[in-house]
Formats: structure tokens, C-alpha cells, sequence
């Protein structure tokens, strides 16, 4: 096994870890994984951690709605250098028929505009607006049941974990009482 996936691998356990023994109720964490797969799929890389940060301490602040920022920062790693292009890739994928039918821009070849050739993409002009408002309409279409599902296996996650640590625990002080009286 090559040392780069030892260094990944090793990486994820912290992350997991870190997740799973926060101090913060099972919907706070998993809410929190939820706005950052959100934010994730959104095609703003570089400013996917600082707008996931922003929101949940604006939600904390302003609603008193707490978010994990811990967990908002995991989620949004999902979209990273090496991901990127697959994310982008599948979102775009998604969101083009949408972006092709909302813009109302002359086609040279109807029919060959099903077939996605991005040699012949421009990336100014119309060609550059309907790539990104594509890319945005499918981090959108593709952002919500990822958030959905990524807090549904989080807060299952988290809360499995803290009814097994609540267990233990009170073993241990059972376990503590009794040990004098024997």
C-alpha cells in the first residue's frame, strides 16, 4: 500500500473520530455535515470552507439553529484538488439540459447539442454562462439529497456512538460502585 493512501487513510480516522466525539448533540453534528456536502458541490472551490464557517455561525448567531463548524468543514472537504473534476464533471452533467433550456441563446447545431464536446466550449460568452449557471443548477439539484442523505448517515452515526459511550460509562460507574463493597 502506497504511503500517500496510509497518509489518507490515517487523515479520515482523525476526521471521523473527531466527528464522532464531539461534544455536540447528534442533530447539531449531522446538521453541520449537511451544510458542508451542500456547500460542497457548489462551484465556488476556495471559498467552500469560509462560506460554510460564515453560515453556520451566522445560523448559531441569528436563529440560535447550532451548526457543527467541525462537521460543516468535514462535509466540505467531499470537494477537494483531487475531486474536483468528478464533482464538477457529474453537476454540470446534471445541471446543462436545465441551464440549455433557461437560456434563450441561438444554437449553430440543435442536433448535435446533445453530445457534450467541451473541445468546442468557449468559456466566454454564452458558452461561459450556461457552463456556469450549469454547473451551479447541478451543484444545487445534486447538493440537496447529498446533504440530505450525508445527515441522515451522520446523525445515525454520532448517535449510535454516543448511546454506546453513555454505556460504557455507566458500566464503568456501576462497576466503580460496586468494587468497594467487595
Amino acid at each position: 500500500m502506497s504511503s500517500w493512501w496510509k497518509v489518507a487513510k490515517r487523515k479520515l480516522r482523525r476526521v471521523r473520530v473527531r466527528l464522532l466525539r464531539g461534544s455536540g448533540a447528534p442533530a447539531e453534528i449531522a446538521g453541520g455535515m449537511a451544510l458542508g456536502l451542500f456547500i460542497a458541490l457548489l462551484p465556488i472551490m476556495g471559498l467552500q470552507l469560509p462560506l460554510a464557517l460564515v453560515i453556520a455561525e451566522l445560523l448559531r448567531r441569528l436563529t440560535h439553529f447550532q451548526l457543527s463548524r467541525v462537521a460543516a468543514a468535514a462535509g466540505v472537504w467531499l470537494n477537494n484538488p483531487v475531486t474536483a473534476a468528478p464533482v464538477y464533471g457529474l453537476c454540470y452533467l446534471v445541471g446543462r439540459p436545465i441551464a440549455h433550456r433557461l437560456l434563450p441563446l441561438p444554437r449553430q447545431a440543435e442536433a448535435g447539442a446533445a453530445a457534450l464536446d467541451l473541445g468546442s466550449l468557449s468559456f466566454s460568452g454564452p458558452d461561459a454562462l450556461e457552463l456556469g449557471l450549469g454547473l451551479v443548477i447541478g451543484g444545487v439539484l445534486l447538493g440537496v439529497p447529498t446533504a440530505w442523505l450525508g445527515y441522515h448517515i451522520t446523525y445515525g452515526m454520532v448517535s449510535r456512538h454516543q448511546a454506546r459511550r453513555q454505556e460504557r460509562r455507566a458500566r464503568r460507574a456501576r462497576g466503580l460502585r460496586m468494587a468497594p463493597e467487595a
